[in-house]
């Protein structure tokens, strides 16, 4: 029973965790990051970081591995935010 709930979380993390990479991909080619609130990078940020902190204690590993990767596409787009 528990094997549906892991495979669930990992669908969750690949879907959850796309949602950010065309944006970076977009970022990253047009070395234009003008419109994006960096207040919404940092907030986001800071969820992320709750969100793994969360899923450590739990020992979630779809949720750890979920918020990394998001975590990860986030401080990228805070580093071109930065340097853009």
């Amino acid at each position: 029973m528990k094997k549906w709930r892991t495979y669930l979380g990992m669908v969750g993390v690949v879907t959850g965790s796309m949602t950010f990479v065309p944006q970076v991909y977009q970022a990253w080619v047009t070395r234009s990051v003008g419109d994006l609130s960096i207040w919404m990078i940092l907030i986001l940020l800071v969820n992320v970081s709750i969100w793994l902190v969360y899923g450590i204690t739990g020992k979630d590993k779809p949720m750890i591995l979920a918020n990394l990767i998001i975590m990860t596409l986030s401080l990228a787009m805070l580093y071109f935010k930065l340097t853009f």
